[in-house]
Formats: structure tokens, C-alpha cells, sequence
């Protein structure tokens, strides 16, 4: 996986696109800790478990359920995860400038996408889950343990409340990725980091 080293208003940055999945985002990051990297931004695709998170939402997750197995490794199977409240707080502003609502509110982690049963499903969606991941739980979990400052800003690719509707491959999809990436950009370009 390439990793493109550069700086952006005067500050280095990395950019890596990485597999899915918690152990494999988790063992690049400990790689990128390593070398110095202190705040982390991640980009990554959702499932919407809301009506009101369609293909194309952006949602910032404040709290996770973590059902993976890699934050086990850093923090007990009773703490609570999140992400750094001041970038959750520059990604809104972002969110704001670039004129797009992004949702803040839990997402679910697992390592086994196809155990997302349609009870728990229910289950989670009764109680406000936004969307289901394979990494953000466990990257907070890492960002916790080794003192950085870790959030995720995710686009809904696929919704979860009725029928399964995938839209990976969308032109809504690749637009709201698009839009992601202009958030990225500015915040980091404006200073907000």
C-alpha cells in the first residue's frame, strides 16, 4: 500500500489507503505511531442502520459498540472508546464550511459482516446506532492506549433499516467520497488541526 508523505500548511501529513478491517488498520497505524504520526483522520464506508443516515450521509462516530477483537487488545472489554473531542469538534466545522450536515452519534464495530442478523440489526437501530463498521472502535481503542488523537468521519455506502440496499459503486456514493475528501482537505488546509 503506498503512503504519500508531504506537508500541508506547513504541517506533515501522511495519506495511506489501507484494506479493510480492525487488525490490518490497526497494525499500519502502530507502524505509523512509530514514526511519529500523532493525529489520525480516518475516511470509511458505513452501513446505515437509520432512515435518517441515507447512501451518501456522513457520520462521525462519538461512541462505539465494539464488537472486534482488536480493541481487546488495548483497553478492557468494559471501557468506553472515542474519538479525540478536538477533532470531532475542527471535522464538524469542516463539515459546516464545505455546507454538508455530518451525523455524530454510535456507530457499531464488528470483525464478521456477515453476522449483521436482522435481530440485531432491530436491536441496535431501536437504540440509535447510526451505522456498523469493521475498524473505527478499534482505531479509537489504539488512539486511547497510545495517546494520539484518532476520529473517523464514514459515508454511508449501504443501508441496513429495510431491505439491504448496496450502493457501493454508486455515483452518489463516489460523490459524497468526493465531498469526504474536500472535508479532509480543509481541514487540514485551514488550519483546524
Amino acid at each position: 500500500m503506498p503512503l504519500y508523505n508531504g506537508k500541508v500548511s506547513g504541517q506533515q501529513v501522511s495519506i495511506i489507503r489501507l484494506s479493510g478491517g480492525a487488525p490490518a488498520t490497526v497494525m499500519v497505524m502502530e507502524e505509523m505511531i512509530a514514526c511519529g504520526a500523532r493525529t489520525f483522520i480516518g475516511l470509511g464506508l458505513t452501513g446505515s442502520l437509520q432512515p435518517k443516515a441515507p447512501v451518501g450521509t456522513y457520520i462521525i462516530p462519538t461512541s462505539c459498540i465494539r464488537e472486534e477483537g482488536t480493541s481487546l487488545h488495548y483497553v478492557g472489554s468494559n471501557a468506553v472508546v472515542e474519538p479525540s473531542p478536538r477533532l470531532v469538534k475542527a471535522l464538524m466545522a469542516a463539515c459546516k464550511v464545505e455546507g454538508v450536515k455530518a451525523l455524530e452519534g454510535t456507530v457499531w464495530t464488528t470483525d464478521a459482516p456477515y453476522r449483521e442478523l436482522t435481530p440485531k440489526i432491530e436491536s441496535y437501530r431501536s437504540k440509535g446506532v447510526l451505522g456498523v463498521d469493521m475498524e473505527t472502535s478499534a482505531m479509537y481503542a489504539l488512539g486511547q492506549f497510545r495517546g494520539v488523537e484518532t476520529c473517523n468521519i464514514l459515508v454511508v455506502s449501504d443501508e441496513l433499516w429495510e431491505e439491504w440496499n448496496p450502493a457501493f459503486f454508486s455515483s452518489e456514493l463516489q460523490k459524497a467520497i468526493e465531498g469526504a475528501k474536500r472535508i479532509i482537505q480543509h481541514f487540514l488546509t485551514k488550519g483546524l488541526t
